[in-house]
């Protein structure tokens, strides 16, 4: 077995690893998997409970149903100026599926994906299992992760098939400014390649102007957005997502929904449309995402005063600090668990760039965060060489 298919593998066991351990925990504090620690609203279990009362419970058309399809359509039209209409909209059951599909729909054996790292550990294991060979560009140097769009430059050719973005990031919570996103969609468009953007942390945003790949959607014809309401909604095991698609991609789309899902799951659907419709979600919604500011402030600030350096993220709900130890991220997040009680999950899984680091979930009350950032300290403190 060769080293890159090695590392591979201990990639993926550690995603199956965590994903195991939600709920089965017990008396650590588990800062592992990245969904919201707040319930969903109870305005959407009520609306829930009437679209079950009221039948609703069968499959729906393979796209999803048209109501939720016509307020996607209409909330990214609205907000970025541009003319999606519910043809482009596919409903999913999560974003998982809809980024499986994209690439599924995109890319043949051979064909090369551009990933800008530390990124999203499905990004580049899709690619695989599908038969492409993924191009990791690594962020600017000490820059807090910053895209590297010179890296994206210099891969970019013609058996580039996709370029996958993701802001904020999934780990370092980077925000892509709009002129790094704008040189990115005018490399696409000069190479043909398709952009892939995964937009599931777009409302945790602080204090920074997001952009989205939407805002370039009449620009040019090869861009697929991924979404989800899962973290905003607090719904994760609801799979609920969607895909925006160019026209010209919606039968390749279809036809994989259609034998992989059938259709997205019919209850979830109507809850999602009460949402985007209902401005008292969407208050609730803006208010999370405040909470989560504060703890991002909280944690990074207790971090930092126990010298676990790590930068402060514009947007998403992690923390992602440099390891101040001689050892590898494996290794540290492994004794940092057994040692100190509590879950994170090491920076190698998230590709070139990730090493050396450890991602940390905000989803904990700020007692619990500044509990694990104390255990943290001690950890450290005890490891360290003497």
């Amino acid at each position: 077995m060769d080293k890159e298919k090695q590392h591979d593998e201990a990639d993926d066991s550690w995603v199956i690893k965590y994903f195991d351990n939600v709920g089965n925990s017990g008396d650590m504090i588990n800062l592992g998997i990245g969904e919201p620690d707040f319930d969903m609203f109870e305005p959407l279990k009520d609306e829930a409970e009437r679209v079950i009362r009221r039948g609703l419970n069968k499959y729906t058309m393979t796209a999803g149903i048209v109501e939720l399809r016509e307020a996607i359509a209409e909330t990214y039209s609205r907000r970025w100026g541009v003319d999606i209409g519910p043809d482009n909209v596919v409903v999913t059951p999560g974003a998982s599926s809809a980024l499986f599909m994209s690439l599924a729909s995109i890319i043949r054996p051979g064909d090369w994906v551009v990933i800008p790292t530390p990124s999203f550990p499905s990004f580049k294991a899709l690619t695989q299992i599908l038969g492409g060979r993924v191009v990791e560009v690594g962020p600017l140097p000490e820059s807090d992760f910053q895209l590297d769009v010179g890296g994206v430059r210099s891969t970019l050719g013609e058996k580039r098939a996709a370029v996958i973005l993701n802001s904020p990031t999934n780990p370092t919570g980077s925000v892509i400014d709009e002129r790094a996103f704008s040189e990115v969609v005018d490399l696409c468009r000069k190479s043909g390649a398709y952009l892939i953007s995964d937009e599931v942390y777009e409302r945790f945003v602080y204090g920074v102007e997001y952009t989205s790949a939407a805002k370039y959607w009449g620009e040019y014809d090869r861009i697929v957005i991924v979404n989800s309401f899962s973290k905003t909604l607090a719904m994760t095991g609801w799979r609920l997502g969607y895909m925006i698609v160019p026209k010209h991609l919606k039968a390749r789309v279809i036809k994989l929904q259609a034998y992989i899902n059938a259709c997205p799951p019919s209850v979830a659907q109507y809850v999602a449309l009460y949402a985007l419709r209902s401005s008292e979600v969407q208050k609730m919604i803006d208010e999370k995402v405040s909470e989560y500011w504060r703890r991002r402030d909280t944690l990074h600030k207790a971090l930092n005063a126990h010298g676990v350096s790590t930068h402060l993220p514009k947007g998403g709900i992690y923390l992602f600090p440099r390891i101040p130890l001689p050892i590898d991220s494996e290794t540290f997040c492994n004794r940092l668990a057994k040692e100190a009680r509590v879950i994170t999950i090491p920076g190698k899984v998230f590709g070139k760039g990730g090493e050396g680091h450890f991602r940390i979930t905000l989803s904990a009350s700020p007692e619990k965060l500044l509990e694990a950032a104390e255990k943290i300290a001690a950890f450290v403190e005890r490891t360290r060489p003497k």
